[in-house]
């Protein structure tokens, strides 16, 4: 690996250590601090990793960067724009999964197989969320989560119709990041449920997450 990669590289490593320590003992300034870089250390580390830069991978890390920025922000309506933001982190990663999936009969099973996990997973949310939230609010995020899982169900496709190495770690990523989602609503809503209470569990599973993703593509 070149220097300017592997430096970039390590940087994110760095940071993410430091966010989830923050996020570990409950450090609000450590997380303010640390966030806002995870993104732009990410992006940098895929840019001067390759000669042949995909514009939606960039603008998927951008869309989250200001996603994560709009829900540092406190209050429903910061939450709802960090999620609008994230939305369009996951239609740019349908774009870039599109010129691998040949949509043939055999991706039956694997569009079957999300249908069934992605309408458990928003149904449980939905299921504790009701208890807190008005029922605008729960189908909003609820539909949040369906666009999530739609594009695990391409990344999936995807996997299937070019399996390599890059596919299936994009999958895994796109799998961690549904995750990190249904996590986050649960800390931010449910307050009956020690577990969720802390931030690292979200955080750990976002930041595996895109960094997977941006590596199953520089794998490709």
């Amino acid at each position: 690996m070149k220097m300017m990669p592997t430096f970039f590289l390590i940087l994110y490593g760095v940071i993410s250590v430091v966010h989830l320590y923050g996020s570990a003992i409950c450090n609000q300034t450590v997380r303010d601090l640390t966030k806002p870089l995870l993104m732009p250390a990410l992006a940098a580390f895929y840019i001067t990793s390759t000669d042949a830069v995909n514009p939606f991978v960039v603008g998927m890390i951008a869309t989250s960067w200001l996603g994560d920025m709009l829900l540092m922000v406190h209050g429903l309506k910061w939450f709802v724009s960090g999620g609008v933001s994230f939305l369009f982190t996951h239609l740019l990663l349908i774009l870039a999964y599109l010129p691998k999936i040949g949509f043939g009969a055999r991706d039956g099973w694997i569009i079957a197989a999300y249908l069934v996990f992605g309408g458990g997973l928003i149904r449980s949310s939905a299921k504790h969320l009701k208890k807190y939230l008005p029922r605008a609010t729960i189908g909003m995020m609820t539909g949040y989560l369906a666009g999530n899982a739609l594009m695990n169900l391409f990344a999936g496709m995807q996997a299937l119709s070019s399996p390599s190495t890059g596919t299936v770690l994009i999958l895994v990523g796109a799998f961690l990041f549904l995750l990190s989602d249904g996590l986050l609503f649960q800390v931010r809503f449910n307050k009956k449920a020690p577990f969720y209470h802390m931030h690292f569990n979200v955080m750990l599973t976002y930041i595996l997450a895109k960094f997977m993703i941006v590596l199953g593509f520089l794998c490709n």
